[in-house]
């Protein structure tokens, strides 16, 4: 129990940080399932995949 007590800012910001990027693979499997991502296409310069608007 102390070594919580004393860790206690430690383990929280490691569990933040486990979050951000639990979150930031979840939003590349799901563009790369939804086919927005450039994986596929040679050279990628015309950003395939992407749905751009001019405004």
């Amino acid at each position: 129990m102390v070594f919580l007590t004393e860790n206690i800012g430690t383990i929280l910001v490691g569990l933040f940080v486990a979050g951000v990027c639990a979150l930031i693979v979840r939003k590349l499997v799901r563009d790369r399932k939804r086919g927005k991502t450039c994986g596929s296409c040679d050279g990628c310069a015309g950003g395939c995949g992407e749905r751009r608007t001019r405004l």
